[in-house]
């Protein structure tokens, strides 16, 4: 670790003076043994953005953006999210002593909204933009942020090239990371909503002279790059959104076309599963290998899953999985099942904990 955070990296990326850091980046690389051998191949490993300071990718783009708003003299920062991005620039503003107002997709899990509160951001939930998504209710939510930016002079912190280019470089220091961590990479899976966190990972491998196959991971409810990357549909944008998978719920991705090409530009391709599978990889991930990560993080153990069934991983391969975001973002999903702990006399402690053990080892309790 540098200290650093991305600032190390301050050569490849736009000028913006002194950065704001909270020690974002060199997250770890962590091999993923016992899911390598169920699945076949030699070595499986997981970029763990999750261990960034407020748990996601997204302080490498908060990083940069605050910075570049700080060194341009602006009177704050506006964004939209879902919860990570928020949480992100909420952090990365009160260290810089930038007052922001964000839009927080109002159907976001509690756990993206409630930690936003203590930053003194203003904020307001948003309708239309989460589950049900549909793509003129996010045109509209877009172009109101762009007009108050330009009015009151406020940086545009929206995670998207299409709006934030300069500050979404900052995620190019992922790929320069991956490069340093696994310079044997052969397959990046990387889960895709608006498009932006994949297009930059796959600049940054790029940059480095890294010829990773990269592959996006969609929800088979809101696949639009999937679909377009297999030849279904003109464009990758769809009407409306059909998943549950909060922060990949994304019908028209601001930078659909950007992630498209450079799946294609490196010989990639897309793949979809259901939201049932990747809740499913998100329980894999934790009971095998200890790591608890948001659903759209365990897409990619989810789409990994699918693309060894039908061949189209080697057994020699080198696959890592980007694991986005942290999963305390999203525990309403297992929540329910607090209801059903049991609760016991402490004298009765040693018989239950025999009970479990001998079940486990298939003997019967005398």
């Amino acid at each position: 670790m540098s200290g650093l955070g991305i600032g190390r990296f301050a050569a490849d990326l736009p000028d913006a003076g002194e950065f704001v850091t909270l020690g974002e980046g060199d997250t770890p690389l962590v091999d993923l043994p016992v899911l390598a051998r169920r699945l076949g191949l030699a070595r499986l490993s997981a970029k763990m953005e999750s261990q960034n300071p407020t748990g996601s990718y997204k302080d490498r783009v908060a990083a940069l953006s605050v910075s570049l708003a700080r060194q341009q003299g602006r009177n704050g920062w506006i964004a939209s999210s879902s919860g990570n991005a928020g949480l992100a620039m909420a952090a990365y503003g009160a260290r810089a002593g930038l007052r922001g107002f964000l839009c927080l997709v109002a159907s976001a899990p509690v756990e993206k909204r409630l930690p936003v509160l203590p930053y003194g951001v203003e904020l307001i939930g948003v309708d239309g933009v989460g589950d049900g998504s549909t793509a003129a209710a996010i045109d509209a939510l877009v172009k109101q942020l762009r007009m108050a930016s330009e009015r009151y002079d406020l940086f545009l912190g929206i995670t998207a090239h299409a709006f934030n280019p300069d500050g979404m470089r900052g995620i190019d220091t992922i790929g320069y990371e991956l490069a340093e961590q696994a310079p044997d990479l052969s397959h990046l899976y990387v889960p895709a909503g608006g498009g932006g966190l994949l297009a930059a990972v796959t600049r940054g491998l790029r940059a480095r002279g890294m010829r990773a196959r990269t592959i996006a991971c969609q929800p088979s409810g809101c696949a639009p790059i999937v679909a377009f990357l297999d030849g279904a549909i003109a464009t990758p944008a769809i009407d409306r959104c059909e998943s549950g998978i909060s922060a990949l719920q994304i019908p028209d991705p601001p930078d659909g076309d950007l992630a498209a090409q450079a799946v294609i530009s490196t010989q990639g391709w897309g793949t979809a599963v259901g939201d049932d599978a990747i809740l499913a990889a998100q329980r894999m991930l934790a009971e095998v290998e200890g790591l608890f990560v948001e659903p759209a993080a365990a897409a990619t153990l989810a789409g990994l899953v699918a693309d060894v069934e039908r061949g189209r991983v080697a057994p020699d391969s080198r696959p890592v999985l980007v694991l986005s975001g942290a999963g305390w973002k999203d525990l309403g999903r297992i929540a329910a099942a607090t209801s059903d702990l049991p609760v016991v006399a402490a004298t009765e402690v040693a018989h239950h904990i025999g009970t479990w053990f001998d079940g486990r080892n298939g003997q019967s309790s005398s």
